[in-house]
């Protein structure tokens, strides 16, 4: 349990403190290297998804059902079911934060994390704080509870699939920190602001993650754990395909982007690999 309290907050809290904070120390980080991190997390995310959560919320449903095909269905249909409930979340809050603008602009492609950076402009710093915490929370919900729920293990093992996640989540949490403190910081706000309220976004996700793991470990039959990883499943299905992904395609899209998705598989798939055999 210990492990789970310290690497959780280290990949929610942490990460997101020390990108805010370097954000008050350099006016702007290489794009190579922001490219190549975000990147590089994505494909983790991506070996951790398809090669770990979800191959064991379809294994477990398997087991409670005693059939192969019944159990891979309703596995799928709960992380397809969690997956539109954080788009329509997410959605939502794409309105709230455009609200303001009463135009044409809304019909436009928003990249991830846009809402924090248009509500700057906002005459209020009140409003605009409360939307950027919402949408910025939203986001870090999925990722909390599905890092939670990867620390699920036995007493006696080391829980590395969580130390894998906790890493994952500390680069990609790293570079949100510090656009999101670089934001806050050009919109004329000063560091000590820009490193609280960002920080303070990354609350959700470490709260969240604690919520996983002790829903984890209230039932160890095997439907309530299909369940479990199906909507940790779900959440990151979410966070995979309408945030991330479309930053990889367009936010830090370069000629390596493939490559460094590529790799981030294999290192983290690797990993994961070597820990089952």
């Amino acid at each position: 349990m210990i492990y789970m309290f310290i690497f959780s907050a280290l990949g929610t809290l942490g990460a997101t403190l020390l990108g805010a904070s370097l954000s008050s120390l350099a006016t702007k980080l290489k794009k190579g290297a922001f490219v190549f991190l975000q990147n590089l997390s994505v494909g983790g995310i991506i070996a951790l998804l398809f090669l770990e959560i979800i191959l064991e919320g379809i294994n477990h449903f398997q087991l409670a059902s005693n059939n192969d095909f019944l159990g891979a269905l309703y596995s799928l249909l709960i992380i397809i079911g969690v997956g539109l409930l954080f788009f329509g979340l997410h959605e939502i809050t794409h309105k709230i934060s455009h609200h303001h603008e009463h135009d044409k602009n809304d019909e436009e492609l928003c990249d991830d994390h846009a809402h924090s950076t248009e509500v700057f402009h906002e005459k209020s710093l009140l409003s605009a704080s409360l939307i950027f915490l919402l949408a910025i929370s939203i986001h870090n919900i999925p990722e909390g509870l599905s890092l939670g729920i990867t620390f699920f293990e036995s007493q006696d093992v080391f829980p590395l699939n969580g130390l894998i996640m906790s890493i994952i989540l500390f680069l990609h949490n790293l570079l949100v920190g510090f656009s999101m403190g670089s934001s806050f910081k050009n919109s004329g706000k000063s560091n000590k602001f820009s490193i609280l309220i960002t920080t303070l976004s990354a609350i959700p996700a470490y709260i969240f993650s604690i919520i996983g793991y002790f829903i984890s470990t209230l039932s160890m039959n095997d439907l309530s754990l299909g369940i479990i990883f199906s909507i940790s499943a779900g959440s990151l299905f979410y966070v995979l395909f309408i945030e991330l992904l479309p930053q990889v395609f367009k936010q830090y899209k370069s000629k390596y982007s493939f490559i460094y998705v590529l790799l981030g598989i294999l290192i983290c798939g690797s990993l994961i690999f070597l820990h089952v055999h």
